[in-house]
This record gives C-alpha cells, structure tokens and sequence, in this order.
C-alpha cells in the first residue's frame, strides 16, 4: 500500500529541533554519516531498516534524510505501512543541505574536486605551450592522493575547510563529531 510522504523544510525542522519536537534520522550508511551529517542526527541505515527502532519516537514528529532522498522516502513509507504518523522526509537532501545552511558556498567536497580539475588544467596548458616540467602537477596529484587513501587523512581538504567561507561548515561538523 503506498502513503503519502509529507515533507518538512530544513528550516523548520531546526526550530521545531531545538524545541524538542522533532528528531532527525539520518538513514544514510554509517560511512557516509561519519562523513559528514545534520547537527544531533541519529543514524539508523536503511539497510538495518527496523520499525521497533523508530517506535520509541512516535509521540515526535520523525524527520528523514539521505543523500538524495530516495531511501529517505522508502522508510517514510514504510514507517506510514507500520502506522507510524508524523513521519517526514526533508524538503532538501544532504547533498543540498550545505548550500541551504551555509549560503551559495560549495561543500568541501565539491570544493576538492574543482581544486584537482584546476590543477589538471594547469598540467594541460603548462605541457602542452610552456614547458615539460608541468609533468610533476599529475605526478604530485597521485601520490597525494595514494598516499592520502593509505593514511586515510587528505591534508588538501582539511586546508579548505579552513578557508575562511567553510570555518563556519567546519565549525558545525566538529560539534557534531
């Protein structure tokens, strides 16, 4: 049987949040979670998807969020199935989230991959009407980013989170984590 899913504004969810009336659920993999997520979420994976996990949150308006919100809305509806009411999905996802809390400024990770294209524009243009030395920028890049996989620890995006227009981004990640 399909429900309908009511939807809730991030803006509103943060008010009704620091009343007390609303619990964000984020329904993402622990993985991505830790990577970055709403100030006092919980996570609870789709893929461990329970509704006695929910159950002791009726009496609260129940607001899920994902990546893009497709898994979002699948829990939504079966928590409707379940009978469980005051179940909402938010209006906006996580990868939409940053540019609404934080203005028009891009999240870390956006901000990481135009840095790398920047870079391989360079080694392009360099090689190809300056000089053979620009050879050393994808070279650099690779080891940056084998070594970065290995230690598990990007210095590069930890620099552009500390960019003047991300501290407040920063900021709110650390008091979460």
């Amino acid at each position: 049987m399909h429900y309908e899913t009511n939807y809730i504004s991030y803006r509103e969810t943060r008010a009704e949040q620091k009343k007390g009336h609303v619990i964000i659920i984020d329904v993402r993999e622990p993985a991505e979670f830790r990577d970055g997520h709403l100030p006092y979420a919980i996570n609870l994976p789709t893929t461990r998807f329970s509704v006695e996990d929910y159950q002791s949150w009726h009496h609260l308006k129940i607001a899920l969020v994902c990546q893009t919100g497709n898994r979002a809305h699948a829990i939504a509806q079966k928590l409707g199935a379940a009978g469980l009411e005051n179940v909402y999905v938010l209006e906006r996802h996580m990868e939409e989230i940053t540019v609404a809390t934080t203005g028009e400024i891009w999240s870390v990770d956006r901000q990481f991959r135009f840095l790398l294209g920047l870079f391989m524009a360079l080694y392009l243009v360099g090689y190809h009407w300056m000089s053979t030395l620009f050879s050393v920028i994808p070279v650099i890049l690779c080891l940056g980013l084998i070594i970065t996989a290995i230690i598990d620890k990007c210095y590069l995006r930890v620099g552009i989170a500390m960019l003047p227009w991300n501290r407040e981004q920063a900021e709110q990640l650390q008091a979460v984590n």
